[in-house]
């Protein structure tokens, strides 16, 4: 079985997200402004909360 990495991409920092993801193996979580391009290539899998989205839509309009 693969092993995919996970990129879960937060709209604002969310302390409990970030310390119960710690405990899941090839888990990586960053909030939108944090977010770069190594780290969505690095990924194969990536989670964006509605947040998340809308954040990434006003950087890039």
């Amino acid at each position: 079985m693969t092993v995919k990495k996970t990129l879960l991409v937060l709209g604002d920092s969310n302390k409990n997200v970030y310390l119960s993801s710690r405990n899941l193996q090839h888990t990586n979580v960053v909030t939108a402004s944090e977010l770069s391009t190594y780290t969505i290539l690095n990924s194969g899998v990536v989670l964006l909360t509605e947040g998340a989205v809308e954040k990434i839509e006003n950087i890039l309009s």
